[in-house]
């Protein structure tokens, strides 16, 4: 109510009795002081008034800013990106933000006077009912988790922080709800939950994993100073299979060296922990050969330098197989096969220690075998070292022979020949010393011409004579000279001469040479009653020129040597011809001059030499 229109009314009135006063008998003195009493109640208050005014403005102004606070309070708790409500402790909803509309999936206006429990989960119900009344004795509480359910959705997870509003009398009787929606922060947490569990297997996994590279690099080493340390090749690859089998836990480990000429694998050596009847399929005997076609598609892979793995597939269940090759850059020298229970796989550390294991393996086998053919040079170092001391012996003694037997024809000679001076000798005995001279003088001659033409044939230093000529024409005429002394010695001869051989090109004093050394060896070593028998026949690519006799003994090991320098068949001369042991080395020679081959072949109590010569020489 506005005082200021009372306080001009009662200033007037105060005039007007001033007035009255001065016209009235009272006392003046009295008047007045009375009067100004009344003027200072006066001022008093209009300055109560004034000071009433103010305050008044003050608090219309304080009104109207506490009006914009509210009006602002407002739109942030309506336009909040979290949910906000206000219920009263039942529960019930007095006010709610669009945020938590949103959620809950209606209006605003729905929410007001519906309990709020209305929108909570089944399974989170019961908890929020035992929990609203102890809410009235606390101020404030924090990540409550509830579980709401949107109208017509799914529900959804949320935390609550939740806070106490006191009325006039100081008592709690509204609440705040502030609810945030924490399913992308569950969903994220379960994820990282998620990844920490898969970060710890993980970690579990590569210590095992780490644990387990330190274990196959101690078996690595240990394998590798076995294979090392020999020089056996069976030894190098027993160790590698026994090794790798008990490393690995498999069922079954075995080992192959391939024969790439054959197309051949042998198993040299298998070790097994289990007797799994799936394994039978796959055990093999030691030193068994498997042509490599029997599994084509899996050895084309091993001669590539490339590891596999599989487990057939079909009704009765198979090992898994890991099949690594044994290969250097020289080439692949065999293969290591490894098995497994069918539900199993050989990891990745497990395939590299098989092909670290294969690899010393190769590197060990090529030392074995670089030892293995050092020593057979050695030895054949040492064999051609008593060669050439049983060459000079030989041919000193051969030289020597026919030097003593010249000498002493010589000595009796003269003794002859000064007998006959006396008178009382004979014609004939120097004739026979006479002979005794020729023919030793001839076999020494022999003898140097037969070393001459093998220093000759080694250098390769005398150009081949080429003519044509028919082989049905040729052959009788180098044969026969050599019927009649056949026929001294009683032996038989047997011709199997093809009628239709056609023209030959070649070296035919070499042949010539050739095949009379043939004949005379065999007249040589044929007994009496023996048959020789010479066979020429044609082939594609040459001629095939076979000289087979019976009645000769050789023992297999010596078949080998029959072409070497000075070899002579022990005990095999029923004829005591002799000779310089040169005839075969000098054949040998000079058929490798006519680009031909020779070769001695035994059956029973027959010997056969076999040529071939071919057609014409290129």
């Amino acid at each position: 109510m506005d005082i200021s229109p009372k306080i001009d009314a009662v200033y007037q009135r105060a005039l007007l009795l001033k007035q009255r006063a001065s016209e009235s008998p009272i006392h003046e003195l009295l008047l007045q002081q009375a009067l100004e009493e009344l003027y200072f109640v006066l001022e008093e208050l209009q300055a109560s008034e004034e000071e009433l005014f103010e305050q008044n403005q003050e608090l219309i102004s304080t009104r109207q800013t506490i009006e914009l606070e509210r009006q602002h309070y407002h739109d942030l708790f309506d336009q909040a990106p979290d949910g906000y409500l206000v219920t009263d402790d039942k529960g019930i909803i007095l006010e709610a933000n669009s945020a938590i509309a949103s959620m809950l999936k209606v209006s605003q206006q729905f929410l007001i006077g519906k309990p709020f429990a209305f929108f909570i989960a089944d399974d989170t119900r019961r908890a929020f009912y035992v929990k609203l009344p102890q809410l009235q004795r606390l101020e404030k509480l924090q990540d409550w988790e509830l579980r709401l359910c949107p109208h017509n959705s799914h529900p959804f997870d949320v935390t609550v922080t939740l806070t106490t509003i006191p009325n006039s009398q100081k008592q709690p009787r509204r609440l705040r709800w502030l609810i945030r929606d924490i399913t992308e922060r569950k969903q994220v947490r379960q994820l990282l939950e998620s990844l920490n569990t898969e970060l710890e297997r993980q970690v579990q996994e590569r210590t095992l994993q780490l644990q387990q590279a330190l274990d196959f690099a101690a078996s690595l080493k240990r394998i590798t100073d076995k294979v090392r340390d020999s020089l056996d090749e069976n030894y190098i690859l027993q160790a590698a299979v026994k090794e790798l089998t008990l490393t690995l836990g498999s069922l079954c480990c075995n080992t192959c060296s391939y024969d790439l000429d054959l197309g051949t694998a042998t198993i040299r050596y298998q070790y097994k922990t289990s007797i799994d009847p799936t394994l039978n399929p796959f055990l093999f005997l030691p030193d068994q050969i498997v042509p490599m076609m029997t599994f084509a598609e899996g050895y084309h892979q091993l001669l590539q330098n490339q590891d596999f793995q599989f487990c057939q597939i079909d009704a009765v269940p198979h090992p898994a197989i890991l099949a690594c090759p044994i290969a250097d850059d020289q080439g692949v020298l065999g293969d290591l096969w490894l098995f497994k229970q069918p539900t199993e796989a050989f990891t990745e550390l497990e395939v590299g220690l098989v092909h670290q294991v294969a690899n010393q393996c190769a590197i060990a086998i090529r030392q074995a075998r670089l030892y293995q053919t050092s020593q057979q040079q050695v030895e054949e170092l040492e064999r051609l070292n008593h060669l050439k001391d049983d060459f000079l012996s030989t041919v000193s003694h051969e030289l020597r022979t026919p030097l003593t037997s010249i000498r002493m024809a010589i000595q009796m000679l003269e003794i002859t020949l000064k007998q006959a001076e006396a008178g009382i000798g004979k014609a004939n005995t120097a004739n026979h010393y006479l002979q005794i001279l020729r023919d030793e003088c001839q076999r020494e001659m022999g003898l140097i011409n037969d070393l001459l033409d093998l220093a000759r044939l080694d250098a390769n230093i005398d150009p081949l004579m080429l003519t044509t000529a028919d082989l049905s024409e040729w052959m009788p005429s180098v044969i026969a000279p050599f019927r009649d002394q056949f026929c001294q010695q009683q032996q038989r001869l047997q011709l199997d001469i093809s009628p239709q051989l056609p023209p030959l090109r070649t070296d035919f004093s070499y042949l010539e040479r050739i095949l009379s050394e043939l004949l005379t060896n065999a007249y040589k070593y044929t007994p009496p009653e023996g048959t020789i028998t010479i066979s020429a026949q044609a082939t594609a690519a040459s001629l095939q020129l076979q000289v087979s006799n019976s009645g000769i003994e050789v023992p297999a090991k010596e078949l080998s040597y029959i072409f070497d320098k000075f070899y002579r068949v022990p005990r095999n001369d029923p004829w005591k011809h002799g000779g310089t042991g040169l005839g075969l080395a000098l054949v040998k020679k000079r058929v490798e001059q006519i680009q031909g081959t020779i070769e001695v072949a035994k059956e029973e109590n027959w010997l056969t030499l076999t040529l071939h010569i071919p057609w014409d020489i290129t």
